[in-house]
């Protein structure tokens, strides 16, 4: 049986108590499952409509606002209807039960409703993609680079690259079908060119893209440095709560603490770590290579000290900024590019938090970036190893299918080929309801 043919249905809002819920129907019999339950059902698309809706005759379950929209021109491709409900718990249950007691119908899957609206190509699937993350955005940063993937920005940068690819083969093939005629004398040498611009294009692309995918998943920050050194008050000043425990007794800190940010619009992982020092114990040694594991892998090491002869300690540490704390309690440290702070009463955290956003984001591009996700990037990489191969090959009929393997990757993105399993992968990011 095919599940397309189903009638779906599922609760678009949280499950809660709220002024409204919203109830969502897809599906070929969507207007004849309302009608049954309503006696002023409206016969006219995208119209809002007060209505009654009844678990039997004069049995009401609520009063709601109703609006049907027909086929093609709704969120799915297929007729739908919305309706909204008072949003008291019993209200929706009563709701959701009935619908699930009617012929022909069945709650949805997660992320089904997007899902059919794909296949019905409304969407393509970096806009699939797009929606999990307008769903799942929790800063400015993200919440803008998931609308411009919604408003289909990065499917016309795919299909730029993948017209200019269909260009190439052409010619390729021009080569093959015609190789015993006169060709353009330059042929030959504009492929190659076109080639090796699109090389170029794709590489700074995935340039770009590496900060999109920070975006979307969020910057890793740690907080390095020796045991007492004021990393663990920096974190709970962030915080502003209590997380990280902090005495006087050094080694205190023997794991990771994880702390998520809206870090002026951006998403920001800090990471609070054990105190770097020769180990006491195998719990201590534990978290110590914890820390230094993060480190090697973070966007940004907020390295705390106390004088600065610690500073050649950490030499070995990439992408530092370097911070005395304890201000309000001891001398400070007159160096330039050497932070002091108090996590007590917040001296020189505007400061700090400048220079963290300055090297989080250093160039403020993010109004060009709509790569946002690891498969996006594989695809490119996997793109620009055929588009590579290629330029060392003379015989046509291979390079030609060099081409057409590079347009299959690329092609991966916006989901213009067979890509069953990666849409598996995707709609595990949804919720029912989307």
């Amino acid at each position: 049986m095919n599940k397309n043919n189903d009638t779906i249905f599922a609760l678009a809002t949280p499950l809660g108590k709220s002024a409204i819920a919203v109830v969502r129907i897809s599906g070929v019999n969507s207007f004849g499952v309302i009608k049954k339950l309503s006696t002023n059902m409206p016969l006219i698309p995208n119209k809002a409509t007060l209505n009654n809706i009844f678990l039997e005759k004069n049995m009401s379950i609520d009063q709601t606002i109703t609006t049907y929209f027909k086929s093609p021109k709704s969120y799915t491709g297929e007729d739908m209807v919305e309706i909204s409900i008072h949003g008291g718990i019993a209200v929706i249950k009563k709701m959701l039960s009935t619908l699930g007691n009617m012929d022909n119908t069945r709650i949805a899957e997660p992320g089904e409703f997007t899902r059919r609206a794909f296949e019905n190509n409304k969407l393509d699937l970096t806009q699939v993609e797009a929606i999990a993350d307008i769903v799942n955005s929790e800063t400015e940063a993200q919440r803008k680079q998931a609308m411009r993937q919604l408003d289909g920005q990065l499917s016309k940068k795919i299909n730029e690259f993948s017209s200019r690819l269909l260009k190439i083969l052409a010619d390729v093939e021009a080569v093959i079908d015609f190789s015993d005629e006169e060709l353009p004398k330059n042929l030959i040498l504009t492929i190659k060119e076109q080639i090796e611009n699109i090389i170029k294009d794709i590489k700074n692309y995935i340039n770009e893209g590496a900060i999109g995918e920070k975006i979307r998943s969020g910057f890793i920050v740690t907080i390095i440095g020796k045991p007492n050194t004021g990393k663990s008050s920096f974190m709970n000043k962030i915080a502003k709560r209590e997380m990280a425990i902090v005495t006087s007794e050094p080694g205190t800190t023997r794991d990771l603490l994880e702390l998520f940010v809206d870090f002026k619009g951006l998403p920001i992982k800090f990471y609070d770590t054990a105190g770097i020092r020769p180990h006491k114990n195998k719990a201590e040694e534990i978290g110590i290579q914890k820390a230094r594991n993060m480190s090697n892998i973070a966007d940004l090491n907020i390295v705390f000290i106390e004088n600065i002869a610690e500073i050649k300690e950490y030499d070995s540490f990439n992408n530092k900024i370097f911070v005395k704390s304890k201000s309000d309690i001891s001398k400070s440290i007159n160096k330039k590019n050497i932070y002091n702070i108090s996590s007590i009463n917040g001296d020189g955290f505007d400061k700090l938090f400048k220079e963290i956003y300055s090297k989080i984001n250093p160039d403020n591009r993010e109004e060009d970036i709509i790569v946002s996700r690891e498969r996006h990037l594989e695809a490119l990489k996997q793109t620009l190893i055929c588009l590579k191969k290629s330029q060392n090959i003379n015989n046509f009929d291979i390079f030609a299918e060099e081409i057409r393997v590079a347009m299959r990757e690329i092609s991966k993105i916006t989901g213009n080929i067979d890509i069953e399993d990666i849409l598996e992968i995707i709609f595990n990011d949804f919720c029912i309801g989307k």
